[in-house]
């Protein structure tokens, strides 16, 4: 490994002499700002930035081929960089004094990792088939992940003879394929050979997660026959409360309303012959620490409860990441996904699982009930991206 030294007036001409000198590969080891001492006495000393480099040299002949599984990790480089500015991050966080002048240059920082993967991002593309690129594009296209889209051309790369990377059909067929065996599934919420189930809906507001439950409710209660009871634990919506009232006279079901989590495990108690407890809780921004604090509690119940986190497919990646990131204290089952017929791609749907590394349950098609909701399926997800397939074929 080289590792260097460099002083410039301000970090962005710091990280033009690093990238200049050791390339687009080298990575920061450390920033900070020094007093620089010139003329008499160090009567005219100056602030400079001081950041130290490197670059690594890989054999090539290391790398190891990638595993089929995306759940182990996705390209190292890009991790490593971002784990770089993950510890930068604190490190001035938890300074004092001068050090904090510097979050200011934070930014330039991160322009310069964003940069340099994407120089390396460039650099990958140089050794991929023309077809594999072009089938990377239209993955990232499609709304998914670029690590994940990355990954997953890596394992075709490695997977494909050059005779079946010259042919298009064979890079969809395997493409399709490989997406397919990622996509993990729950099954149906209720089935026959299993005590009674409790399963609750938790989720930012908007997403549709009474609606979903209406539309589970009904299926179970007017195809399947069987003993289905509501719970709404959410009090913060006096509309919220009355909109499931409303399906649940329709369905021809009770709604219990609970105030806390002891009087949630009173309720329990007396419905000890239903087949299946949906839990409906508050809309509220995912943002309001109070919400999530309650859920958790919820949560805490000794009860064995589901926990679907009810996401929009309409939402991006960068959002649902945040969503995810904000449930991660509560114990997530699966992900239920709402409004796929307003979505105009799915590979952020993909790329959640594959984050959240959660199951799939339930996929929401429309605003029927209960008609518009389908279990998620490995299958029907993969079509969906690949645009081999429409909301609302069936």
């Amino acid at each position: 490994m080289q590792i260097k030294r460099y002083e410039a007036v301000d970090m962005q001409e710091a990280l033009k002499l690093v990238k200049g000198e050791l390339g687009p590969d080298a990575v920061i080891l450390s920033t900070k700002q020094i007093k620089k001492d010139n003329g008499v006495f160090g009567m005219f000393s100056r602030q400079v930035i001081e950041v130290v480099a490197a670059r690594d040299y890989v054999d090539k002949h290391q790398v190891k081929t990638p595993s089929e599984s995306l759940q182990t990790g996705f390209i190292e480089t890009d991790e490593f960089l971002k784990e770089e500015l993950r510890k930068i991050r604190n490190d001035m966080r938890e300074t004092p004094g001068e050090l904090r002048d510097m979050k200011s240059e934070l930014g330039l920082l991160k322009g310069y990792i964003q940069e340099l993967l994407r120089d390396g991002e460039q650099e990958h593309l140089k050794t991929l088939h023309d077809n594999l690129v072009i089938f990377l594009r239209r993955l990232i296209s499609e709304g998914m992940d670029r690590n994940i889209a990355y990954r997953l051309v890596q394992i075709l790369n490695n997977k494909l003879s050059e005779e079946q990377k010259d042919n298009t059909d064979e890079i969809n067929s395997y493409g399709h394929e490989l997406i397919q065996k990622q996509v993990k599934i729950t099954g149906p919420i209720c089935n026959e050979h299993k005590d009674r189930k409790i399963a609750v809906f938790v989720g930012p507001t908007g997403v549709g997660k009474t609606t979903s439950i209406a539309k589970i409710a009904a299926k179970y209660t007017l195809i399947d026959k069987k003993k289905v009871s509501l719970i709404t634990f959410d009090t913060y919506r006096v509309g919220a409360v009355e909109q499931l009232k409303i399906y649940a006279k329709i369905i021809g079901l009770p709604v219990d309303v609970v105030l806390s989590p002891s009087d949630l495990r009173g309720v329990l108690d007396r419905k000890k012959d239903a087949d299946l407890i949906l839990i409906d809780t508050a809309g509220r921004s995912h943002k309001d620490r109070t919400y999530v604090n309650e859920l958790s509690k919820l949560m805490s119940q000794t009860i064995e409860i589901d926990c679907h986190l009810v996401l929009s497919a309409t939402s991006s990646n960068t959002v649902l990441t945040d969503i995810i990131g904000k449930f991660k204290d509560i114990k997530i089952n699966s992900l239920l996904f709402t409004k796929l017929d307003e979505a105009d791609n799915y590979g952020a749907v993909f790329s959640s699982m594959i984050n959240a590394q959660k199951p799939l349950s339930y996929f929401t098609t429309g605003q029927r009930v209960p008609e518009d909701i389908e279990l998620a399926a490995a299958g029907r997800l993969c079509r969906l991206i690949l645009k081999m397939d429409a909301v609302s074929s069936h």
